[in-house]
C-alpha cells in the first residue's frame, strides 16, 4: 500500500469514528466500554469494507477496482476541492434507510445525514495528514514545532473550504453545498483554536 492510500484509509476510519462518536441514538444504547471496543474494531476492519460502509447503501464490501476508484476521486477532491461533488453520490452515498453492522451494532440510523457528508470530510482529512505528516516526521521530540505544522496544515485545509464554498453556486444543490462544507470549516476552525490553546500553554511551560 502507498503513503496515499494509506493516509486515505486512515482518513475513512477517523472519519467512520467521528460519525460514531457523535451518534446520539449510540450514546443511549452503548457504554463508553462498549464503544471503546467499538473504535477499535473498526481500527482493525479492512479497508474495503470501511469504504462500503461509508458509501454502499447495503455496506457492502467494496472491490479493489471500487477502492482504487474511490483514492483517486479522493485524490483529486483534495486537490481540486469539494464543491462540485458535494450533496452529489460519490459511489452509491448512503442514506441511513438500509441496516449496517459495526461489530454487531446497528448504525442505520446515524449514517443519515453523517454520511452523506463523509466525501468532503475524508478529502479533507487527507490533505491535512498529507501537508501535516511529514512536517511532524521531520520534527520529531519537539512538540511546539509538531504543532505548529499541525496549525499550518489546518490553515491551508481551512482556505480550501472557503475556495470551494464560493464556488458552490454551481454544485447541483448550492444550499446543502454551503451547509456541508460550513459544517467541516467549523470543525477545522474549532481544531486550529484547540491547538492555538495547546500551543500557548506550551510556551508558557518553558
Amino acid at each position: 500500500m502507498n503513503k496515499d492510500s494509506k493516509l486515505i484509509e486512515l482518513s475513512c476510519k477517523e472519519v467512520l469514528m467521528g460519525i460514531v462518536k457523535e451518534s446520539k441514538s449510540l450514546d443511549k444504547k452503548l457504554s463508553f466500554f462498549q464503544k471503546t471496543l467499538l473504535f477499535d474494531k473498526i481500527k482493525e476492519m479492512k479497508y474495503e469494507k470501511v469504504i462500503g460502509l461509508l458509501f454502499n447503501k447495503d455496506g457492502k464490501e467494496v472491490t479493489t477496482e471500487q477502492k482504487n476508484e474511490f483514492e483517486s476521486k479522493t485524490k483529486k477532491l483534495a486537490k481540486y476541492g469539494t464543491a462540485a461533488y458535494v450533496g452529489a453520490k460519490l459511489g452509491h452515498v448512503a442514506t441511513g434507510s438500509k441496516t449496517k453492522l459495526i461489530g454487531g451494532y446497528k448504525t442505520g440510523k446515524l449514517a443519515k445525514g453523517g454520511i452523506k457528508g463523509a466525501a468532503a470530510a475524508i478529502a479533507g482529512l487527507f490533505l491535512y495528514r498529507k501537508l501535516s505528516d511529514p512536517c511532524v516526521r521531520k520534527n520529531l521530540g519537539n512538540k511546539q514545532a509538531q504543532m505548529a505544522c499541525k496549525m499550518e496544515a489546518i490553515k491551508k485545509v481551512v482556505s480550501q473550504i472557503k475556495s470551494d464554498m464560493g464556488k458552490c453556486s454551481g454544485a447541483a444543490d448550492p444550499i446543502k453545498c454551503k451547509k456541508k462544507l460550513s459544517s467541516e470549516l467549523i470543525k477545522w476552525q474549532t481544531k486550529y483554536q484547540q491547538y492555538l490553546v495547546q500551543l500557548t500553554q506550551m510556551k508558557k511551560k518553558k
